[in-house]
């Protein structure tokens, strides 16, 4: 699991690798205090209920958070979601009752789990079988917040729920505009239905590339899809650039995927551009946090701009002047620009 987002070219661990894993140990410590409450409650109020309920607790978190990982997230994601629900429920009934009996022999047979074959075996105890359903309750709880969280976008059900952006705030932000080129003439090749395909293995293909330089997708647009970054994050390691560059690599090294499947392997183009933005609640039945200013139109106009040049990606003044010099990324000015809207010219520079 560590190493699906190990950076190769740093040789350690990438700033998301570290924030998932802190963010992994914190749920499963809080799953693990409370499944040793639950456990001392209910079970025996003693040492052994909340060492046995504290393993538990953690394990399962653990042993569900490997498997959404290493299976759910790269074999199942494509199944209708009763399906999908109906294998997660049965994987965390296994993790479950696997953790129990182990930390339950451990600590209240001493070992001795021969005792679970007796014919007063724990397993058929009432309490066992409602630990066993506190568990799957606690563990489908937080199933369903990462479902919610990927639906409405990462990091922010959180800040829904405390209200950050109940208030408009201002912030210094840098966007990508991403697009597919040519859709239009793809969708009619390959027909409607295999180019919505062809979408949704892009858009799963570019999260890695993203998560590793510290993006967020703001929001998807038709075949178009909106990368953000806090100012001092973006610029940082060059991440906006790199993320970029990570895109072409990754979709690189599945071409011959992507020709098997529809014939054809996926171009795109990108504008980036950044400044101070309002970002705010909007809506009421459905909520979502949205962005608010020039800064999206000009990223947006600065890639329509990239067939003009002839360029895979554009990027403005603003952005560069804020970049630290760097072998790796040579930038080049492509020209000059009067973008609709605009009093005056914006110059563009593309990586060479």
């Amino acid at each position: 699991m560590i190493g699906y987002f190990y950076s190769k070219n740093e040789g350690m661990l990438s700033p998301t690798t570290k924030k998932l894993l802190r963010t992994i140990l914190i749920n499963s410590a809080i799953s693990g205090a409370l499944t040793a409450v639950f456990m001392y409650l209910i079970f025996y109020q003693g040492p052994e209920s909340i060492f046995a309920g504290f393993c538990i607790g953690l394990t399962v978190y653990l042993g569900i958070a490997i498997y959404k990982r290493m299976l759910e997230y790269r074999y199942f994601r494509k199944l209708n979601l009763i399906l999908l629900l109906l294998l997660t429920t049965i994987a965390q009934v296994i993790i479950i009752l696997l953790s129990a009996i182990l930390f339950v022999g451990i600590f209240y047979m001493q070992g001795h789990f021969e005792l679970y074959f007796s014919e007063d075996s724990i397993l058929l105890s009432r309490a066992f079988l409602v630990g066993l359903a506190f568990g799957l309750m606690l563990s489908m709880i937080f199933s369903f917040l990462n479902i919610v969280s990927t639906i409405i976008g990462k990091n922010i059900l959180a800040k829904l729920f405390i209200g950050k952006y109940s208030k408009p705030s201002e912030e210094d932000r840098i966007f990508m505009f991403l697009d597919l080129t040519s859709s239009t003439t793809i969708a009619e090749k390959i027909g409607h239905l295999k180019y919505l395909s062809l979408l949704n293995d892009f858009f799963h293909d570019i999260v890695e590339p993203i998560d590793q330089t510290r993006g967020e997708i703001y929001k998807y647009v038709g075949d178009e899809v909106i990368i953000t970054w806090k100012t001092k994050e973006g610029i940082s390691n060059h991440n906006c650039l790199a993320c970029f560059q990570l895109i072409e690599k990754k979709i690189k090294d599945r071409s011959d995927a992507y020709m098997i499947k529809f014939g054809l392997v996926p171009e795109f183009k990108a504008g980036l551009h950044g400044g101070i933005t309002v970002i705010g609640e909007v809506g009421y039945s459905r909520r979502e946090i949205a962005f608010i200013g020039d800064v999206l139109n000009t990223a947006s106009r600065i890639m329509g701009e990239c067939k003009t040049f002839n360029r895979p990606i554009l990027i403005s003044e603003d952005i560069v002047q804020l970049l630290a010099p760097s072998a790796k990324y040579r930038l080049e000015e492509v020209g000059k620009v009067m973008l609709r809207g605009k009093g005056k010219e914006i110059k563009l520079y593309s990586v060479v």
